[in-house]
């Protein structure tokens, strides 16, 4: 049980890790892509791409694609974990598939292979504080999320009539019906939208008797715009992924960079409901409110309306030229989005024609049974067995059903097994050519004489070494 737990947590951080790492790609060329497009790309688009980028962090499994970038980028994955390599996510199929199913030789071979040698190696180290980070991280989220929730509870609900008809009037402009609850808050210094399953607006009780009806009104727009697209639920999205890639700086900054683009799509969506002469006087309002609330802080379960003085220059920019089509779909902007996709969501594949041919490992007499999972050759003891092709060693011990076994990890999510052999020649992380001896044919094991046990795993399921060695047969 332990042993499982080890090599979940190792196997869980490595995913994270590369996928951490080709997130990190992605990041890179949505910022020169946003650079590049800085004019052409709509203020809804500059937010948009960044979807992508949860896309890939979010989903665990991508199509493979001969055309991904990744097939041209060297592997992102470990050397050893827990002494199997990990060049690929599919050389860890087999493995995975006997820790989901730890029965017979499989578990057997799970604590020769994978738990070879001391269970607390660097690589469990660094899983243990990403772990241990992963759940301080989660905590503090948690308390943050839990004292939001005890404040909205103190708050008391607006009661001028004035401020209630100017929410009304917003909320039918923007086709809204739902009940939103509008607050006074007497602790948040910035309009704030909060909540995800039951959204509330807040405003600060100063500036209530501060603001116009017109500054309201700019208020409520941006704050319904919010909910409108879902802004909440997206950031608190943003932020569990965050704290599962909490060592990557460059997804903090790329983050924060998403929250500026989502204020000013915000801004955009809040414009298209406003009159053209309307339009610098929303821009005042924001450098009102940004005079009069500063120090808030933003969380996973809020949006506020004002920003730093950093980012108010790039939102007053975009306002001053603002125009209807700032919040449409754009042709160019599609093009980005998708371009982006099909490169980056995709998973390295072996180019057609490149994956590995096979060769019979052994000579001898070939066996096979429609329920056996591989084939048996049978042949003197101590005969040669070859590397059926180029690849890794991830496993060489003793299992007590499969005798001396050798576990091989090749090219395009193939593995071979070769069971109950008399004497092993290699040893767990050596890199092995095709036709290389790897070991002696014998009977060890539950084994009744010499023979070998040969199986072909293509990501993770057992196909017919018959066929495979076959079409290589008559491909050659």
């Amino acid at each position: 049980m332990i042993e499982t737990l080890h090599y979940f947590l190792t196997h869980s951080f490595s995913w994270v890790l590369s996928n951490s790492l080709q997130a990190s790609i992605l990041v890179i060329l949505i910022l020169l892509c946003k650079l590049a497009g800085k004019k052409h790309l709509t203020a809804r688009w500059h937010y948009a791409v960044w979807f992508l980028l949860m896309m890939k962090l979010a989903i665990p499994w991508s199509p493979d694609s001969s055309i991904s970038l990744y097939n041209w980028l060297p592997s992102l994955g470990w050397e050893t974990v827990q002494g199997q390599p990990a060049n690929s996510a599919s050389s860890n199929t087999y493995t995975a598939a006997a820790v989901a199913h730890p029965s017979g030789d499989m578990a057997n071979e799970l604590k020769a292979g994978v738990f070879n040698g001391s269970i607390v190696s660097w690589l469990h180290l660094l899983a243990s504080l990403w772990l241990c980070g992963v759940i301080v991280l989660l905590i503090t989220t948690i308390r943050t999320m839990y004292k939001l929730s005890q404040t909205l509870k103190d708050e008391a609900l607006v009661l001028e009539q004035r401020v209630l008809l100017i929410l009304a009037h917003c909320k039918e402009q923007m086709g809204i019906s739902q009940k939103l609850p509008l607050l006074r808050s007497k602790t948040l210094s910035s309009p704030t939208l909060a909540g995800v399953w039951r959204p509330r607006i807040l405003l600060p009780d100063r500036l209530i008797d501060t603001l116009d009806e017109q500054e309201l009104r700019h208020i409520f727009l941006h704050e319904l715009s919010h909910w409108k697209r879902h802004d909440i639920a997206v950031n608190s999205l943003m932020s569990f992924l965050l704290i599962l890639n909490w060592f990557n700086p460059l997804l903090w900054y790329a983050a924060s960079r998403m929250r500026r683009d989502q204020e000013i799509a915000c801004d955009a969506l809040a414009l298209t409901y406003m009159r053209e002469a309307e339009v610098q006087k929303y821009g005042f309002t924001m450098i009102k409110l940004l005079e009069l609330c500063s120090g808030q802080r933003t969380t996973a379960l809020t949006a506020s309306f004002s920003s730093s003085r950093n980012h108010l220059k790039r939102r007053i920019e975009m306002i001053s030229s603002f125009k209807k089509k700032a919040y449409t779909w754009t042709t160019s902007g599609i093009i980005v989005v998708l371009a982006l996709g099909v490169f980056t969501l995709t998973d390295a594949k072996q180019v057609f024609g490149k994956q590995p041919a096979f060769i019979t490992p052994v000579e001898g007499t070939i066996n096979s049974s429609p329920k056996a999972k591989g084939i048996t050759i049978i042949n003197a003891l101590n005969t040669p067995v070859h590397a059926a092709a180029a690849g890794t060693v991830i496993a060489a011990d003793y299992d007590r059903k499969a005798g001396n076994q050798v576990i091989v990890s090749h090219d395009g999510g193939y593995q071979t097994v070769y069971s109950h052999l008399e004497k092993l020649e290699v040893a767990p992380g050596a890199t092995v050519s095709q036709g290389q001896i790897i070991g002696l044919l014998g009977s060890t094991g539950q084994s009744t004489g010499p023979h070998l046990y040969f199986e072909l795993i293509k990501d993770g399921t057992a196909v017919d070494p018959l066929a495979v060695l076959a079409d290589t047969a008559a491909s050659n």
